[in-house]
């Protein structure tokens, strides 16, 4: 054979093998990449700032869905089955649905126990958990404590370091990378409440009204003081008798601004205004993608800020209009 022949045939099977190879190694770090779903934006978002593109990750709610009500689609029965690691709030919020994604997926890896299925609740210091016996009576009440904990920053940043560890736990040749980028976060947030408590506190704001208790840890983190909520209970709609109340209690305590999740109907609302036009009421956003500018948390916390400046601005303007 001639030699030139020789060395070419060489040469092009250890180039194939090399390429072939690099391909193999290509897929593996492919497959190796985990695959994470979470019940909400806001975990979404948190697992984002903590893996960056370490992760694929997916939310099953929307940011502006009510997230006690999901319906358990088989699509998301789907998603279960192909992930890593399932994240949710906990704290029963997503009892009525999640249960029923999990056993629809019958994969072992996310199931209740397992390393691959992390409730971040457990791990926070929650407000409102019920200290006497709870009944449907009370509404659509959380025993454990209130589960919308990402609404407070710092809470968040404790979040983040809690899914930090797990995918570090799964992961653990990213395990360095997940946990500075959580500290990363947690620094940021932390300079960043020192200015936004600042704006609040010079917004001259001290009392609101919402819709539901979904703002508890927004208010108690920047000391609003939350005098009054809608509903007359969780999960009740606003009735004639208990919207007479609130109206009453604006005007004596001379309340500046509410605020209603985008989730709920704002109509009670206005009849508020029509009684108390001096009052400012908002629609707000209470999860990211909630309206298409809140593409984060920080975006969130920022718009929450913002409707308590403004609101402000626009009860001196009503006054003055009036």
């Amino acid at each position: 054979m001639n030699l030139a022949k020789v060395i070419f045939s060489k040469t092009f099977l250890v180039t194939g093998f090399s390429a072939l190879s690099l391909g193999l190694v290509v897929a593996t770090a492919a497959e190796a990449k985990l695959t994470v779903l979470t019940t909400t934006t806001d975990l979404r978002s948190l697992v984002e700032v903590v893996a960056g593109d370490l992760v694929t990750v997916e939310a099953i709610a929307k940011g502006t869905q009510d997230p006690h009500f999901i319906e358990a689609k088989p699509s998301f029965m789907v998603k279960a089955s192909k992930a890593d690691l399932v994240v949710s709030v906990g704290l029963d919020l997503e009892v009525g649905w999640l249960p029923s994604i999990l056993r629809g997926a019958r994969n072992p890896k996310v199931a209740e126990g397992s390393d691959g299925y992390l409730e971040v609740g457990n791990s926070i210091d929650v407000l409102e958990a019920a200290t006497g016996k709870v009944s449907r009576a009370d509404g659509d009440v959380h025993p454990q404590g209130n589960p919308h904990f990402t609404l407070d920053p710092l809470r968040a940043v404790k979040a983040a370091n809690v899914i930090a560890e797990r995918l570090a736990k799964l992961d653990s040749a990213n395990a360095v990378k997940y946990r500075e980028n959580a500290l990363n976060f947690g620094k940021g947030i932390d300079e960043k409440v020192k200015l936004w408590s600042a704006r609040v506190a010079k917004s001259g704001v001290k009392k609101v009204i919402s819709y539901h208790k979904t703002l508890t840890y927004f208010f108690d983190r920047f000391k609003l003081d939350n005098v009054a909520i809608l509903e007359p209970k969780p999960g009740i709609p606003p009735t004639s008798a208990h919207i007479l109340s609130v109206i009453n209690l604006i005007r004596e305590q001379k309340v500046p601004l509410i605020l209603v999740e985008n989730y709920f109907d704002p109509t009670v609302t206005r009849k508020i205004i029509q009684e108390v036009p001096e009052v400012v009421a908002h629609t707000v956003p209470v999860a990211v993608e909630g309206e298409p500018q809140i593409k984060n948390l920080e975006d969130l916390y920022e718009d929450l800020i913002k409707s308590v400046e403004t609101s402000t601005e626009n009860s001196v303007s009503k006054r003055k209009a009036g």
